[in-house]
């Protein structure tokens, strides 16, 4: 099956690469085709992130990349060329992976979760409530903070 990998990234040491690129390779193993967005980063850009102690944009451009750029490129590979995602532990708290599930569920395409032994169905609705409860919890907390 040919998957995109989604996770969260921002926030992690060194964007969380390690961790897609395990899980790509355990995919893989097992015959998926993966897309994984850690892999489709220019070299200068993968050289920094690699770098970063905190996984942070910092000015919020990445090697005159924004993170609204990166979203774009992922949730249209989503929405168009794969079969389904693959949600990486913490995906939950990711504003990027929730928005690449949501896509993926939208336009009807399955969902799972990478688990040590192996691809793990999700149930759309529980999806979903990850989702919701993830958006509203931190706006929540904005509303609190902002007034």
């Amino acid at each position: 099956m040919k998957l995109y990998l989604a996770g969260p990234m921002s926030g992690i040491p060194q964007f969380n690469y390690p961790a897609f690129a395990a899980a790509a390779e355990k995919l893989r193993e097992q015959g998926h085709t993966v897309l994984n967005p850690a892999e489709m980063d220019d070299p200068k850009t993968r050289e920094l992130a690699l770098a970063s102690v905190d996984g942070s944009l910092d000015s919020g451009v990445w090697h005159g990349e924004s993170w609204a750029d990166f979203l774009a490129r992922d949730v249209k590979i989503v929405a168009d060329s794969v079969e389904g995602v693959a949600l990486l532990k913490g995906w939950e708290k990711s504003r990027g992976a929730r928005l690449e599930a949501y896509v993926a569920l939208t336009v009807q395409k399955p969902v799972y979760l990478v688990m040590e032994d192996g691809l793990w169905a999700a149930a759309p609705r529980q999806i979903m409530r990850e989702i919701a409860h993830h958006t509203i919890v931190r706006n929540t907390d904005k509303e609190k903070r902002y007034g």
